[in-house]
């Protein structure tokens, strides 16, 4: 299948942290309804091989932990009519209907394929592993638009925006070696009522240039052990005269020391150990880089140790700029001006919306663009998983990002007859 559309926006996430003590009772035994592939408006040839385990590798490539655990796969859901619904959570309850995790509930890879879905409870259970002593973070790929999080009957964090990944540290709502219950509300306004947030292509009532929405926790999600102190984003960036600058920023903003090593990802040999400050920009150099280009998109395996916590990344040197060749201003990638050549990517798939049925058909697409002779994809109005970018790395494409856009203008007529543009409220901007 050769998609040519989308483009990526972003939401800014906002992450509360309370705590909520609640009485946790068995759970219902209420009979759900099994879960199973709809017919999408068009199949691909995954559709029916996605199996009920998806995505099963580690989702964050740039900051990658060895103890974690995948909660993508079979979860429950039922729809609830407003907010309100957060009123009386269905602590252990059986939800009624079986979801494929990630999906979006509109798709038919999700068993759902509804309508008009802005309010849905979601749930499942999970073990922590009792070698876990320390920290227990709770990850989420993206989910939109809104979400509540709650742990064994406890409310455990708030995420707003739908591109972007968060996390929650629900150290102190898990219990080790045994079964954990994992509910989550997820409110969509899309482009309802007054609602002004960032959707991209997604409306509630599909035309033209403009698709069917995605709702609720469409990239996977997954748990993971960290110490203490843990790192939080590794921001490194090498360019082409092999010089790195690195910010790695911690839990706990201190200024304790990092390590930060570069190997040869094809001889596995260092090139480069640095030690600096942790929340610190710092600086250091790498002789004679191997450059990254599309025709050679050479990658370098990097590992961050912060105290215990030992985390692996990736980068390539490669220096993206804009210069005068011939009178002209032009795109330059590494110095040297190159003409890039690729599609608009809008992201959209006939039975996942906008999550690919497996990375097997996503990385189908980037190299089928690879084959064609293009050099770079354009990502319309909508932020990929972060695989999606390793993949354009490892394949040699360029990406142009778009940001989500929010919705076309609307206004609203006062009484004193004046026009008035809707636009983002407090808690939307």
């Amino acid at each position: 299948m050769f998609r040519l559309d989308l483009i990526p926006c972003v939401a800014l996430a906002c992450l509360c942290l309370l705590t909520e003590t609640r009485t946790v009772l068995p759970r219902q035994t209420n009979s759900t309804s099994s879960y199973s592939v709809k017919t999408p408006p068009l199949d691909t040839p995954w559709t029916y091989s996605v199996g009920t385990n998806p995505w099963p590798e580690y989702p964050r490539p740039q900051l990658e932990r060895s103890q974690w655990q995948n909660l993508n796969g079979i979860w429950q859901y039922r729809n609830a009519t407003g907010t309100d619904a957060l009123n009386n959570p269905p602590f252990n309850q059986t939800l009624g209907q079986e979801v494929l995790i990630p999906s979006c509930l509109e798709s038919g890879l999700s068993g759902i394929q509804g309508n008009w879905t802005r309010y849905s409870w979601f749930s499942t259970a999970f073990s922590v592993p009792s070698s876990w002593t320390a920290k227990t973070l709770l990850n989420f790929g993206a989910v939109d638009y809104e979400a509540w999080i709650y742990v064994n009957g406890q409310y455990a964090g708030f995420n707003r925006g739908g591109y972007l990944a968060f996390t929650v540290d629900v150290t102190e709502f898990v219990t080790l070696g045994s079964s954990n219950e994992l509910l989550v509300f997820v409110h969509d306004p899309t482009d309802s009522d007054d609602n002004v947030i960032p959707i991209g292509k997604q409306t509630l009532n599909p035309s033209h240039i403009f698709y069917t929405p995605c709702s609720g926790i469409w990239q996977s999600v997954w748990i993971e052990s960290a110490p203490a102190e843990y790192i939080t984003e590794v921001q490194l960036s090498a360019g082409a005269d092999g010089q790195v600058n690195a910010t790695i920023h911690t839990s706990a903003n201190s200024t304790s020391e990092v390590t930060i090593t570069i190997r040869d990802r094809k001889s596995n040999g260092t090139v480069a150990t640095y030690t600096g400050c942790a929340n610190t920009a710092s600086g250091f150099s790498v002789d004679s880089p191997a450059l990254w280009t599309p025709d050679t998109p050479t990658l370098y395996d990097v590992t961050v140790t912060l105290g215990n916590d030992v985390v692996s990344s990736y980068t390539a040197f490669r220096t993206i700029s804009r210069g005068q060749v011939n009178g002209i201003e032009r795109p330059l990638l590494n110095g040297e001006f190159i003409f890039l050549f690729g599609t608009l990517d809008q992201g959209f798939w006939p039975d996942g919306i906008y999550t690919p049925p497996n990375r097997e058909a996503m990385v189908f697409d980037l190299n089928t663009l690879k084959t064609v002779g293009m050099n770079m994809v354009r990502k319309h109005i909508k932020v990929e998983t972060a695989l999606f970018y390793q993949a354009c790395d490892e394949l040699g494409l360029m990406v142009i990002q778009d940001q989500p856009s929010l919705r076309p203008l609307q206004s609203r007529t006062l009484a004193n007859c004046t026009v008035q543009n809707i636009l983002p409220d407090a808690a939307q901007q």
